[in-house]
């Protein structure tokens, strides 16, 4: 099988680019032939790059013929797609479907139906069905806090509704939990097309011990992880908490460090392993509902227990009493209540580290997600085969649309090539 790998890299790398990266290892190591295609925001320079990459979000027709000319050289079995926003666009699907090749994607966020992509509680859908027109979300500056870009972000959502781009040129959608999944179909998605895979990681290396001695924080510095609400908190804790990441609120967490806060920054993946491997507990107080955190397979992995938001997106990601604890989203007291529980809970917390190891082993290694991934590549070829033979192939249609060609500082594209019971409180 010729797999061939799509992502849109972003400034500040994140979950969606680890499993890019451990998919490709993955896939590699089992002999399969797989190559990488991608872009990265790197290449946005400047506020020219930048508006015309929001006016080329929607349809991208040069990266959609760049993707042909890459089919035409490797001659893949079939296309996963991890990220294609902002400078893919959803164009690369029509080069897809025009070279006749199956066609997957991972659903990381909600970004084909929400511009917020982890739906925010400021964004908060008010009985609003996921599917339902995205145009109310301008005026509340849900993305990038700018109304001009998520102006941007709802015109490609409408636009890609309007022409049936999902249901018609997709072969197979991958959602990272059964939630999703359900999130995914009552949007709109064709349901025999969504199937279930969770990510995976490689096992971590064991470095020296250190004694546990500390909460961890690990992700991207923004509103949407609760950050803010996880610094409040701590000023009733008498514990250390170590930050690790990048973005937005770095300064504002930089301003508040102290004795007990220890803010590291960004650091490459061996150092997240070591802190991991140095603390008691990883928190989660996400906002936003979060898709599938790639931390918390890494905090699983190396015997970490994690104490999250009590959302719907981690309900079967985080059993409470059997691999961490859970408090109500953005309520400071609620962690502070949960970690004073942690620390004075220390043989317990060892427990749930234990058995959330357990929970890796069985569900989320390369082991068992490389058979998990191959069936789905084998179900998106043989439906594309079905449409072929019935002529209906999705990408014939619609083509009589006018479409201005993308300007040359809209991003580069680059090719990687690689061979490769609960214990817990009540």
């Amino acid at each position: 099988m010729r797999v061939l790998l799509v992502h849109n890299f972003y400034q500040i790398p994140g979950g969606e680019s680890s499993v890019v990266r451990e998919e490709l290892a993955m896939l590699a190591r089992n002999g399969v032939d797989v190559e990488l295609f991608s872009v990265s925001n790197n290449d946005i320079r400047g506020r020219v790059a930048a508006l015309s990459t929001a006016l080329w979000a929607v349809y991208n027709p040069r990266s959609r013929d760049a993707l042909a000319k890459k089919l035409r050289t490797f001659l893949p079995d079939v296309v996963h797609i991890h990220n294609f926003f902002p400078l893919l666009s959803p164009s690369i699907l029509d080069a897809c479907a025009a070279a006749g090749v199956a066609s997957v994607i991972t659903l990381h966020n909600f970004r084909i139906f929400s511009p917020g992509a982890l739906l925010h509680p400021a964004e908060a859908f008010r009985g609003r069905p996921l599917g339902s027109a995205c145009w109310w979300t301008v005026p509340k500056r849900v993305y990038r806090n700018s109304a001009a870009a998520t102006l941007a972000v709802a015109a490609m959502i409408e636009f890609h509704k309007l022409a049936g781009t999902w249901a018609r040129k997709v072969d197979r959608f991958i959602a990272l939990t059964d939630w999703a999944q359900q999130m995914f179909i009552e949007g709109g998605l064709p349901a025999e097309r969504v199937v279930v895979k969770p990510n995976c990681i490689a096992r971590p290396p064991a470095f020296a011990n250190r004694p546990r001695d500390a909460g961890l924080f690990v992700g991207r510095l923004d509103e949407q992880k609760g950050i803010r609400p996880l610094l409040q908190a701590w000023k009733e804790i008498d514990y250390p908490l170590r930050i690790i990441g990048d973005g937005p609120l770095s300064e504002f967490v930089a301003q508040n460090s102290s004795p007990r806060i220890t803010y590291l920054g960004r650091q490459p993946r061996d150092v997240v392993h070591q802190e991991m491997q140095a603390a008691r507990f990883l928190v989660l107080p996400s906002l936003g509902h979060e898709m599938f955190p790639v931390t918390i397979l890494e905090a699983f992995s190396n015997r970490l227990p994690v104490i999250c938001s009590d959302l719907p997106s981690l309900e079967a990601l985080v059993e409470p009493g059997i691999s961490g604890v859970k408090f109500p989203p953005g309520d400071a007291d609620g962690l502070a209540d949960r970690v004073r529980w942690a620390i004075s809970n220390m043989a317990v917390l060892d427990e749930m580290g234990r058995r959330a190891c357990e929970i890796y082993e069985e569900r989320y290694t390369p082991e068992v997600n490389f058979n998990q991934l191959i069936g789905i590549y084998s179900e998106a070829i043989a439906s594309r085969a079905i449409r072929r033979d019935h002529d209906i192939e999705p990408g014939r249609r619609g083509r009589d649309v006018a479409r201005p060609q993308a300007p040359h500082d809209a991003g580069g594209i680059h090719h990687e090539v690689r061979s490769r019971s609960a214990i817990g409180p009540p």
